[in-house]
């Protein structure tokens, strides 16, 4: 089974929510988000042991019968050769986009990572994807390799290389 992480928005902390509630919220701005043949099947990727599923929600005035609004979410898939891992994905809600949301949470979550050993993130990128590459290039990640008709013709996928020592 996937670990699902929930965070705060507001504190970087660990939250106690309803997941069930925040994974159905995944997977509709999941369906809004990505084009048929892109957006993942969280059911059967949620089976899986070598995911982790971060949710970043705001929890700003929250109250324990409250509904969570989920911000942003990440799927990291464990790759098995080495300390590597894969950014499958990373997707914030329309409504926070743009305020630097996706870098905030990236950082903290590489740090984690780094924190269990892990040595590099790698992911792919479509080279339309203008915004995501830019903000790739900001936390410091490179081009390592380009694959035309990646994610379907006419569009070529990069693939981008995050490394770091293990502390």
């Amino acid at each position: 089974m996937a670990n699902v992480i929930i965070k705060s928005l507001h504190t970087g902390g660990k939250l106690q929510v309803a997941k069930d509630e925040l994974i159905h919220q995944v997977q509709h701005v999941e369906k809004k988000t990505f084009s048929r043949r892109e957006a993942m099947d969280f059911t059967t990727e949620l089976q899986k042991r070598n995911m982790d599923l971060v949710i970043i929600v705001d929890d700003a005035g929250l109250s324990t019968p409250a509904r969570p609004r989920m911000v942003a979410y990440m799927v990291f898939v464990h790759l098995k050769a080495g300390n590597a891992v894969l950014l499958h994905k990373i997707c914030v809600s329309e409504g926070y986009r743009r305020r630097g949301i996706a870098r905030i949470v990236l950082e903290v979550q590489a740090e984690r990572l780094k924190k269990q050993g892990c040595t590099k993130i790698q992911l792919w990128v479509d080279e339309g994807n203008i915004p995501a590459r830019r903000l790739y290039k900001v936390l410091g990640l490179e081009e390592v390799s380009r694959v035309k008709d990646y994610y379907a013709v006419g569009r070529t996928g990069i693939q981008m290389l995050w490394g770091f020592s293990s502390v």
